[in-house]
């Protein structure tokens, strides 16, 4: 009897001590470790993807949309689920099964091979893509399908509908998405935005749970971009600029146009631009190339003299065909042998003498020049919301050597781009005040607020009396019956 209690007794405590270490662990599961093992079996069993936000537009100063983001959907297949696929008729007939069905089906909508589409259905993979960029038509005839197993995604391809007006401005993109040329590289950043993020409860074959927990993060489109340019003029000039780069066989030309009291570029043109290819990115010329500025270099000498007082337009030179020079290294010319002249500052300007500018920059020293030139903001980049703007080549006065000192007066020796050329225009146009160029007008945020690009402080190149005669004197290249450039000439006031 007593062995009998005796092994009732040890049964019992054997029980009681397991049903103890049993609670012990369910607290430990339960309380401790249970919300930590409760997220990660929810994170076993959910699946998030990406959801994309808008690229952001660039349109012209008028709105004109020079590249916006058109929603188009990627469409793929789950091939574990595809297997159970059934398509029945509206009386409920069987009409086909599984991935030959589907492919059968899809073919026509996507314009495929039925018998390779179906041989992207087949497989283990939870998600494979078998056709990209797909339209918002065919994206919703797929969908009235109801193909069990076949799934989507909607991205934004990246479209450019004026074709090539300024297509080298607004630049490019990548296969990822990210600004690679242009203003799409300069304002990437701002015109990505921020993508969101969907979630929900999947089952082990990787559907999704009907009624699970879903949850949305939703994206934050990009900001928009507006240019200074204006699409129409842009439009006609790189027309005008083809047909001349053309006729003369030139390798590149480019056009700036600026308003000289804004600073804001209205046409910025290369040549031979094409339609935006996102593969391959094009040279914006006048920010990126330079050249030596010949003759448009001969109007900071002779602006110079007259902000230095040294000249008026009506000084009197002896201008011959060559000056020989002891520290030029050989005679200077002009382009065309001539007599010798006597013309006056207005006149050396018409005709563009060289040996006639030398001798106006005789009238100043080198560094009043130089600074002039640096005034203007040659040697330095505009800072023009552009990337890989060039500041050009312009070296110190006290580097110039023997030649190069005096062929610096009529624009050689030093390199300029576009850009800085229409902007020291523009500064003598506007009184001899220089304002730094925009072609960005404003850019407008996600949240609707509106932002323009910060003012940098006007620059006084030259008084306004000298950079008044300066214009008048430039008058005469198109006007006088000497005048170098009468072909430039516009009909009108």
């Amino acid at each position: 009897m007593d062995t009998v209690i005796t092994r009732s007794r040890w049964v019992l405590g054997f029980f009681i001590f397991a049903l103890s270490i049993c609670a012990v662990r369910l607290v430990q599961l339960q309380i401790v470790e249970g919300p930590s093992l409760a997220a990660q079996g929810q994170r076993v069993r959910t699946s998030s993807t990406e959801v994309a936000a808008a690229r952001g537009t660039i349109t012209d100063a008028t709105g004109v949309v020079l590249a916006n983001s058109i929603q188009t959907y990627d469409i793929a297949v789950n091939q574990v689920n595809i297997r159970a696929y059934v398509h029945r008729d509206d009386d409920g007939n069987e009409v086909g099964r599984g991935p030959a069905e589907a492919a059968r089906q899809l073919a026509p909508l996507l314009d495929m091979n039925e018998a390779e589409l179906g041989g992207m259905m087949l497989g283990d993979s939870t998600y494979e893509y078998i056709k990209r960029n797909v339209d918002a038509v065919t994206y919703r005839e797929i969908r009235k399908l109801d193909i069990y197993g076949i799934e989507w995604e909607s991205v934004f391809e990246r479209e450019y509908p004026n074709g090539n007006v300024a297509a080298p401005v607004i630049g490019t993109v990548n296969a990822e998405g990210q600004g690679s040329s242009g203003m799409e590289a300069q304002f990437d950043a701002f015109l990505t935005g921020t993508p969101g993020a969907q979630a929900f409860e999947i089952a082990p074959n990787g559907a999704v749970m009907p009624g699970g927990k879903k949850t949305t993060v939703e994206p934050k489109n990009g900001g928009n971009v507006e240019l200074t340019l204006h699409a129409d003029l842009q439009h006609q000039v790189q027309d005008l600029l083809d047909a001349r780069v053309a006729k003369h066989q030139a390798d590149w030309g480019a056009v700036v146009i600026q308003d000289v009291a804004t600073g804001h570029v209205l046409v910025m043109a290369d040549s031979n631009s094409t339609e935006p290819d996102n593969a391959k990115p094009q040279k914006v010329h006048a920010v990126q190339d330079t050249f030596e500025p010949g003759s448009v270099g001969k109007l900071v000498t002779v602006g110079a003299a007259l902000n230095q007082g040294t000249i008026t337009p009506t000084s009197v030179f002896q201008v011959p065909y060559a000056l020989d020079l002891p520290d030029a290294g050989g005679p200077i010319t002009d382009f065309h042998e001539h007599d010798g002249e006597t013309l006056t500052a207005t006149g050396v300007l018409a005709e563009s003498s060289n040996t006639g500018t030398v001798l106006i920059g005789q009238t100043i020293n080198d560094e009043q020049r130089y600074s002039m030139m640096r005034a203007f903001g040659f040697g330095e980049e505009t800072g023009i919301e552009l990337p890989g703007e060039s500041a050009g080549l312009l070296r110190s006065a006290d580097q110039w050597q023997g030649r190069d000192r005096y062929v610096t007066m009529f624009g050689q020796a030093y390199a300029i781009t576009a850009m800085q050329e229409a902007s020291a225009l523009a500064t003598i146009a506007n009184g001899g005040v220089r304002i730094s160029p925009h072609i960005v007008k404003s850019w407008t945020n996600a949240d609707g607020t509106v932002e323009v690009p910060e003012s940098t402080q006007p620059v006084q190149v030259m008084e306004a009396q000298a950079a008044a005669q300066l214009l008048t004197m430039m008058e005469s290249v198109v006007e006088d019956d000497l005048g170098t450039a009468g072909a430039a000439k516009v009909p009108g006031d």
